[in-house]
């Protein structure tokens, strides 16, 4: 059987707190996000927190790039900026998870994460994380092109707009993708257990 990670993006305070004023119910998303990361690290699967952030004088944020003109313009993002950092709920737990760190969207450009997860023999990922139209869609496009096998947990993934969320779980990642609910995935490892 191939190996299988979790790879997790941008569960960053900022990028939560951006979620309040949509219809996602936070508490509720974080703590099935708590609940599918426990149940993964117990049957045994790799979690990759995957986070943003930026050097404290942007070097690394493109003015050409117009995401990383706005974070520029913001003053947000920063390495140290707690907005930046993992998210309260997730961040005890996830001490022995690989962190990766990136500076564009798609969690493989510019980054270790592929190297990381070929060392470890892993093929197979599933992906959760935010925002749909942002880090899901890129890292999944880049994924395919990379011939990793994907699932995406549609209910662990979400985006500011509840519409774009829906379409892209439903048929643009569908086309590269398994796309599961949490639970579904889970249930798959811990009854091999």
């Amino acid at each position: 059987m191939s190996k299988t990670a979790l790879v997790v993006l941008d569960m960053q305070t900022g990028t939560i707190e951006m979620l309040r004023d949509t219809a996602t119910d936070l508490d509720q998303y974080l703590a099935a996000v708590s609940c599918t990361l426990a149940g993964a690290r117990k049957a045994g699967i790799p979690v990759v927190q995957v986070t943003t952030s930026f050097r404290p004088d942007y070097a690394d944020a493109s003015p050409r790039n117009q995401m990383a003109a706005h974070i520029r313009a913001a003053g947000a993002y920063k390495d140290t900026d707690p907005a930046a950092q993992l998210h309260p709920t997730i961040t005890a737990a996830a001490a022995d998870d690989i962190h990766v760190k990136k500076r564009r969207v798609s969690a493989f450009h510019g980054t270790d994460l592929d190297l990381v997860l070929r060392s470890s023999g892993i093929e197979k990922i599933a992906i959760a994380g935010l925002a749909t139209s942002g880090a899901v869609l890129s890292t999944v496009r880049q994924a395919a092109d990379m011939d990793y096998e994907i699932t995406v947990l549609a209910d662990l993934c979400a985006d500011l707009d509840p519409d774009v969320h829906r379409i892209l779980i439903d048929k643009v990642l569908a086309k590269q993708a398994s796309v599961v609910t949490a639970e579904e995935w889970l249930a798959y490892f811990l009854k091999t257990k």
